[in-house]
């Protein structure tokens, strides 16, 4: 054993005092912080000049803050799409450089005629223009963030072919992704060829999805985004939230907003309602290369938890589209027992076991000595495989 629970025990112990003291707040927190939303419900749009004047990532309001809408009425046939991914990772210390992408994808019909089909589609990476994102004389490896968004690209890329090849039938459908429409992982990323590279197929994908008029949206579970009360926290704290904390505003509402998840504000909702619509607000950042596509967003009670939805603009401001979305993933997280049904499957015919890892890299492995090619692990990856002192 590596880990020394001998030292390790008596922080567990401090971060549980701590823990729990922070709880014993929370209640009064949350009450201030609700009172705070309410207050300032009618006061939308000047929220959202407060929004567009920020340097911080805020939500823009785009009708009351207290607004609930029911759940609207499921049509009985109807369809969701629905892609996840997972990945080998490329590994500089093994026997060969390649990383592995694999699509799986539920496309799931309900009512009179209805349909399951699943499948996986995996795919090797390991040609040279595969491997780097080059321009002139850089290159990066794709690995890391570049191959989450990578991977990100390529699942919207099938659920667009997926709509396409079913779009003749007429038949209501949802394309269903899981997590957020915003590749975040590119925030941190210089506004170059590496940001530009990774996103274009993604744009395009979205793109390819809004000319086949199919609504789309994403589903976050547990989410805790905090742009929201973020929003709130900056039209009514007096102090100045870059210096924060502390401030001499100490105690103020603001300081009840601080980083509270939006979720919070949102606890009275009732199963199948949800909140009013936002629009994910930073200026000067990846939002800029996203054009007509920079999401909405709204909360749902679903049951079990509130989650968030996210959906563009040209889902979220069209009634019928924006109806058929709230109906639809509502009726797959009563399906699926918490959580969208259709996510589950198309996750599960992702995955990648440990299991298959051990077996692809013995078909590798295989490969490699059949045709000849020398390939050697690393002598950092020999060392771990051994024991020696």
């Amino acid at each position: 054993m590596t880990l020394d629970l001998l030292t390790v025990g008596p922080q567990v112990g401090r971060m549980g005092r701590a823990l729990a003291e922070r709880a014993g707040r929370y209640p009064a927190r949350l009450a201030r912080a609700r009172e705070v939303l309410l207050e300032r419900a009618a006061d939308w749009q000047a929220l959202g000049a407060v929004a567009a004047e920020s340097k911080r990532r805020l939500a823009t309001p785009l009708e009351r803050l207290d607004a609930r809408h029911a759940l609207p009425r499921l049509p009985r046939d109807h369809r969701v799409i629905a892609t996840d991914g997972s990945q080998i990772e490329p590994d500089r210390h093994g026997m060969a450089d390649y990383y592995l992408l694999n699509v799986g994808w539920a496309a799931i019909a309900y009512g009179s005629r209805p349909s399951a089909e699943l499948a996986s589609e995996p795919r090797l990476y390991f040609e040279p223009d595969e491997l780097y994102i080059v321009e002139g004389d850089r290159r990066v490896p794709v690995q890391d963030q570049h191959l989450s968004a990578k991977r990100s690209g390529e699942e919207l890329r099938k659920a667009a072919t997926l709509a396409a090849e079913r779009v003749e039938d007429d038949l209501p459908t949802v394309v269903l992704a899981d997590g957020t429409l915003l590749l975040w992982v590119l925030e941190d990323r210089p506004g170059d060829f590496l940001r530009l590279a990774l996103l274009r197929p993604y744009i395009e994908a979205l793109d390819e999805i809004r000319a086949l008029g199919a609504p789309l949206a994403s589903y976050v579970s547990r989410p805790r985004y905090a742009e929201v009360s973020g929003l709130l926290r900056e039209a009514t704290c007096r102090g100045d939230v870059r210096q924060c904390p502390p401030c001499a505003s100490a105690g103020d509402d603001g300081c009840a907003l601080d980083g509270l998840p939006d979720r919070e504000l949102f606890r009275d909702l009732r199963p199948g309602e949800r909140s009013a619509r936002f629009s994910v607000t930073l200026s000067g950042s990846l939002l800029d290369y996203y054009r007509g596509h920079v999401p909405q967003f709204f909360y749902l009670d679903v049951g079990s938890e509130l989650a968030r939805v996210e959906l563009p603009p040209w889902t979220g401001d069209d009634p019928e589209r924006l109806a058929l979305v709230h109906a639809v993933v509502f009726d797959q997280c009563r399906r699926g027992l918490g959580y969208p049904v259709v996510l589950a499957r198309a996750h599960e015919q992702a995955l990648v076991s440990m299991g298959d890892r051990l077996t692809f890299q013995y078909l590798l492995d295989g490969v490699l000595a059949r045709q000849g090619v020398a390939a050697r692990l690393s002598e950092k990856q020999i060392s771990k495989n051994r024991r020696a002192v």
